[in-house]
């Protein structure tokens, strides 16, 4: 079992479907797939190996999708990041799970200054919004489209897949360390409920905490990032 393996059914079985859907943009399975593999040769150019963490700090949006699929197919683990921690808590985060490279939207990327601080063991930040790059960091579609695609890693089984930080109301978030295994396991429970079985597009949402029902479209269907 392994994350990315929804990804390689849809390139097979419908390649030019509607993969996402955000504000104006639209872009296919082979679109998606391209730009995956694009961001997570990316990724390994900027050293992310086996295992090691990424980070983002972001609302919902195409871009989050592709995070979510690119950092195992490069190799690593995702640690998405609750919008609601402080940059405190956001620093403990990066600092506890050892996260390398952080991501941030339009919205949070302001906090890079105060993460630079509290979060020295991060040393890449990427700039995943609309807007324009704030200096010192580097452009998500710079890289996107300045790097060659590569081939996924097959991370699989109970491989490190994700660290997901749960938002208590007392002390730090605590990272829970959830698996290739797990996330599937959880994605097939939510096929066997037959909420995946009907057509027509799905509203994915990232909850950024440490419950994880979202899961890839199968064949056929579209899904579309929307704000929480």
């Amino acid at each position: 079992m392994y994350l990315t393996q929804g990804l390689h059914r849809s390139l097979q079985a419908t390649p030019n479907a509607i993969a996402t859907i955000y504000k104006d943009r639209q872009r296919s399975y082979v679109e998606h797939a391209d730009r995956v593999a694009r961001l997570a040769g990316a990724l390994q150019m900027l050293g992310v190996a086996a295992g090691d963490r990424v980070g983002i700090v972001s609302l919902n949006s195409d871009r989050f999708a592709e995070y979510l699929i690119a950092v195992p197919w490069a190799g690593g683990a995702v640690t998405p990041i609750n919008i609601r921690l402080s940059p405190t808590e956001v620093a403990y985060a990066m600092n506890d799970s050892g996260t390398r490279v952080l991501l941030l939207d339009d919205a949070f990327a302001p906090m890079a200054a105060a993460l630079r601080e509290k979060a020295p063991g991060v040393e890449t930040y990427i700039h995943c919004g609309d807007g324009p790059t704030p200096e010192g960091v580097l452009s998500y579609e710079e890289l996107v489209a300045g790097t060659e695609p590569v081939e996924d890693a097959y991370r699989s089984g109970d491989d490190l897949a994700g660290i997901y930080y749960t938002g208590g109301t007392t002390g730090f978030p605590k990272g829970v360390m959830l698996s290739h295994t797990n996330f599937v396991t959880s994605g097939l429970g939510t096929v066997a409920s037959g909420g995946l079985l009907r057509p027509g597009p799905r509203c994915c949402t990232q909850p950024r905490c440490s419950t994880w029902r979202t899961w890839p479209p199968g064949p056929g269907r579209r899904s579309w990032a929307a704000r929480t």
